[in-house]
């Protein structure tokens, strides 16, 4: 077995990952105060306050844009944290299923034996002259 390296970038992708379901919860908690606060009439918008007819629409519409915002936002914090973590397990896990296949490629070089390598069969070489001989036509071709 390979010796694991590399801890502090473990407990730092552990660390992402907690902060990413963290972040999930909390959101979806503050979702729902959010929309809450726009019921209870604790934010407004004031644009729909004074509108005849339609009550108290201000505050619920404040609180669903700002939830919704508010959920849309965290989701994707969420997201982005989880895969920074995600992303520092693969590359502590490349390097170690890297370091764990050289260690085995090793074991099994070190297994044979020199006798059981055999040399590759080698090709005749042909001798070429030393000079190259050049043919020359001096007559010439006859036309009919």
């Amino acid at each position: 077995m390979v010796k694991k390296k590399y801890r502090a970038l473990r407990i730092i992708a552990f660390v992402f990952q907690v902060l990413a379901w963290l972040m999930l919860i909390l959101t979806i908690l503050g979702t729902f105060g959010v929309i809450a606060a726009g019921v209870l009439n604790i934010i407004t918008v004031s644009a729909f306050e004074n509108l005849p007819g339609v009550g108290n629409i201000g505050g619920v519409m404040a609180g669903i844009i700002s939830g919704v915002t508010l959920l849309i936002g965290g989701i994707l914090n969420f997201l982005v944290l989880l895969a920074v973590s995600d992303f520092l397990y693969v590359q502590v896990d490349i390097e170690q299923n890297t370091r764990q296949t050289a260690e085995y490629l090793r074991q099994i070089t070190q297994a044979q034996t020199p006798a059981a390598v055999t040399p590759a069969p080698s090709l005749p070489v042909e001798a070429y002259p030393a000079t190259p001989t050049i043919t020359v036509q001096t007559t010439p071709p006859q036309t009919p």
